[in-house]
């Protein structure tokens, strides 16, 4: 798919297709929104670690990996305390961004604070890959559009 292609899919994906599509093309949109918000990020580039999806260099040039989990209905507390320390022990980096189709537990979100790690759960992951392909909403003001 193309990029123009994949922005067309983006602007008006729904979680079901996020869930079903290919993971080839799963994996292009989040790297077409990763450099929509700055990141260098190529899903075909070998990660040469085994259970990375994708490596991302943000504007510093400091590298974030990348786990595509869209089989996880929820993200709880141990998947992300896993994740926190395999990019420490493991893949020797810092910061992370964990991707999934599911839902983010409060306790899985307030174990990431203490680390430069972002969950991305379906709510969020739906908007960011609707406005990355170019989805505008249009916002009604609180007095019916008066002054």
């Amino acid at each position: 798919m193309n990029e123009q292609e994949l922005r067309a899919l983006m602007r008006d994906i729904t979680l079901e297709q996020m869930q079903t599509l290919p993971s080839a093309t799963f994996k292009q949109m989040i790297a077409l929104l990763l450099r929509s918000l700055g990141f260098r990020a190529d899903p075909d580039a070998d990660t040469e670690v085994e259970g990375v999806d994708m490596l991302a260099w943000d504007v510093e040039g400091k590298p974030w990996v990348v786990l595509l989990r869209r089989d996880l209905a929820v993200l709880d507390e141990p998947v992300a305390a896993q994740f926190v320390r395999d990019l420490h022990e493991t893949y020797g980096i810092e910061r992370g961004i964990m991707v999934t189709c599911g839902t983010l537990t409060p306790e899985a979100r307030a174990w990431t604070t203490r680390a430069h790690v972002y969950l991305w759960g379906a709510d969020r992951l739906q908007k960011m890959l609707q406005l990355a392909g170019g989805k505008r909403w249009k916002i009604e003001a609180e007095n019916g559009g008066h002054s």
